[in-house]
């Protein structure tokens, strides 16, 4: 049976174009089985932060990557192919062929958008195929755009069967690409993702698995703080935290410092639980302390009624930033480099492949 991993955001998430995908295959007889991690709300610095995570969690054979349905377009084209690259390093460690599936998103303007360029790019030099849906979707106009999708985003049950059909077809043949494995699999990775239920002293007992790889997060209840010790110094650059109708304010401290952050888990979505990736900045720390407000967040929610009840923080994961080495520094930058001519190269039609 081969297992193709479908990692993405929300649309991957949600029941949809996974589901169908696997009605097709079945139906056919074919042996494949399609595998889901959605991260809804998230983006490409949790999924570069969590890929070996996830990757060792879901065992698979070809891997296809959703990736540019988040808030992607924030990002300047190096820190995006810089991200691209922790996450394609990943794969390629582990000898995974990949693909690419761009699917529509609401208020994104595809005529001038820099998503089809790059999806271009990552074919012509490294070989890693792709199947863009944004953009005959966008064309399609608003009328087709509503019986497809609920939101400009999310699928109705027209939009899944398109959505899975496509993606059953797409990868019935040729196989995700296997080029790009030697181009990456010697690349370091920046990021390392400590879970707290493997740190001493701390029990995490608050699971959730809608993400599709187990999360434990250790409880911090309103009025109280936890010390979380992390051994040597790290570069501390985010947390794996909850949303949802119990969260408020967490404050993030280094004891050695005295320097703080406080982090506001809560947004509009906060009606159900789930997990979201924040940035804070501690270098060089040795321990943090996380504490939780008894404040409630004023802010108003899409849909029900805020959660009266006391405030808890939840926290699965510390995210670092690894301190490379010469060597690691080195390669990562003749990647960058090599990319660069190569995308020169590519413009004046002197380059196939990298």
């Amino acid at each position: 049976m081969v297992r193709v991993l479908c990692l993405g955001y929300s649309v991957t998430e949600l029941p949809g174009y996974v589901e169908r995908a696997n009605a097709l295959a079945e139906a056919e007889g074919r042996p494949v089985t399609f595998l889901r991690s959605g991260w809804g709300g998230h983006s490409l610095p949790s999924i570069a932060a969590l890929i070996d995570e996830i990757l060792d969690a879901l065992p698979c054979d070809r891997v296809l990557l959703e990736l540019f349905t988040g808030n992607v377009r924030y990002f300047d084209g190096a820190t995006m192919r810089a991200y691209l690259d922790d996450i394609l390093a990943a794969t390629a460690r582990r000898d995974l062929p990949v693909a690419f599936l761009n699917l529509h998103q609401g208020g994104v303007d595809y005529a001038a958008e820099p998503v089809a360029g790059l999806l271009a790019e990552y074919r012509a030099l490294y070989g890693i195929p792709y199947l863009d849906i944004a953009a005959p979707v966008a064309a399609a106009g608003a009328g087709d755009i509503t019986y497809l999708l609920k939101d400009a985003t999310h699928v109705t049950p027209a939009g899944a069967d398109l959505y899975g059909t496509l993606v059953y077809s797409f990868l019935r043949a040729p196989p995700p690409g296997r080029a790009y494995i030697d181009r990456f699999r010697t690349l370091p990775g920046r990021f390392e993702a400590l879970p707290l239920r493997a740190l001493p002293g701390l029990t995490c007992g608050f699971a959730l698995r809608r993400n599709g790889i187990p999360l434990d997060f250790l409880e911090i209840p309103e009025g109280t703080g936890v010390a979380v010790p992390l051994g040597c110094p790290r570069d501390v650059i985010g947390l794996l935290v909850t949303y949802g109708p119990q969260a408020g304010t967490l404050t993030v401290a280094d004891p050695a410092t005295g320097r703080a952050q406080a982090l506001v888990a809560y947004d509009a979505f906060s009606y159900y639980t789930r997990s979201m990736f924040r940035s804070v900045t501690f270098p060089g720390a040795r321990a943090l302390t996380l504490a939780q407000s008894a404040e409630r967040p004023d802010i108003a929610l899409r849909k029900g009624a805020p959660d009266p009840g006391p405030r808890v923080g939840r926290v699965s994961h510390v995210v670092c930033r690894r301190r490379l080495g010469l060597a690691p520094r080195a390669a990562r930058l003749l990647h960058r480099l090599r990319r660069g001519l190569c995308r020169v190269w590519l413009r004046v039609g002197l380059v196939r492949g990298a």
